[in-house]
Parts: C-alpha cells; sequence; structure tokens
C-alpha cells in the first residue's frame, strides 16, 4: 500500500481508502480515488461517507466470489456494504484489462468503471433488471467519463 492510499478530503468528507494487493495495480490509486469520491458526491452520500476500494488479481476475488456469492470462479467486481463506514469494494485487476480490451477502454478506465459501479451498489443502485443495468450503466459512464483520463494501454 502506498503512503498516500488514504483520502480524506475536508470538503467532502469522504474517506476513500485504495488498497492495491499488488504493486503493478498502484498506478491505478489516484485515478479511482478522484471517481469514487465523484460517485460519492453527485450522489449525495452522507459527509463522513467511507469506502474502502481493494484492487486485486482474479485468485483474490474468487476466493471471495465464492465464500460470499457461492459462484465459483473469478467476476469483475465484488462489493459490500456496511453501517459505518458505507462499505467496501473489491475490483479484480486482471478481469478489468480483459473487459478493457473487449469495451475499447484503457485499462486505467475500466478499473474506475468497476470501482464506480461498486460504490454505487452501495449507495442503493441496483441492476436486476434490463432498464436497471442500463441505467446504471449509464451513470457510471456519466461519472467516469469526467474522471478518469486514462489513455490506452
Amino acid at each position: 500500500m502506498s503512503a498516500d492510499s488514504v483520502l480524506a478530503r475536508a470538503d467532502t468528507g469522504f474517506v476513500i481508502d485504495v488498497l492495491p494487493s499488488d504493486p503493478s495495480f498502484d498506478r491505478f490509486g489516484a485515478s479511482v480515488t478522484r471517481c469514487v469520491e465523484s460517485a460519492l458526491g453527485e450522489e449525495n452520500a452522507p459527509f463522513g461517507s467511507e469506502v474502502a476500494i481493494v484492487l486485486c488479481d482474479d485468485a483474490e476475488i474468487a476466493v471471495f466470489h465464492e465464500r460470499f456469492m457461492h459462484i465459483t470462479g473469478p467476476t469483475d467486481v465484488i462489493s459490500w456494504p456496511a453501517d459505518d463506514p458505507l462499505g467496501d469494494v473489491m475490483v479484480s485487476c486482471e478481469t478489468a484489462r480483459r473487459q478493457a480490451a473487449v469495451y475499447g477502454n484503457s485499462w486505467e478506465r475500466e478499473v474506475c468503471v468497476l470501482a464506480v459501479h461498486g460504490t454505487l451498489h452501495l449507495l442503493g443502485w441496483d441492476d436486476h433488471s434490463p432498464a436497471e443495468r442500463h441505467a446504471m450503466q449509464v451513470r457510471v459512464d456519466s461519472i467516469v467519463g469526467r474522471c478518469c483520463t486514462g489513455t490506452p494501454d
């Protein structure tokens, strides 16, 4: 974890803790922090909201995917709400890299998309129906579009 992995902003009251499990994921910390902070602000999250974003690999997220969702194998993002702080989001950077190629995003942008997606779940957004999925994706794209300047890898 880098020394600046925790961002507490007096003007927003949000605390975003980006925790890369591998040093190669450190490069996403600033962009993820910006995007998650924007999501919290735009969605009127309560003052003092705290979110931990764990950036991990497929093997790590697969353990939690099976343990909590009872589904074998990796996934792209999992979120866990909490009463205080707001909750935790786990993003597989390996899955994000593969999805970036499919969706025409940079790797950095796809990691941000997943971090914001998980954050929106913590804030009450659902994506069970096609209409909900579409609305959530539009919201994610809008937030990330303003915050992430990632260039193609």
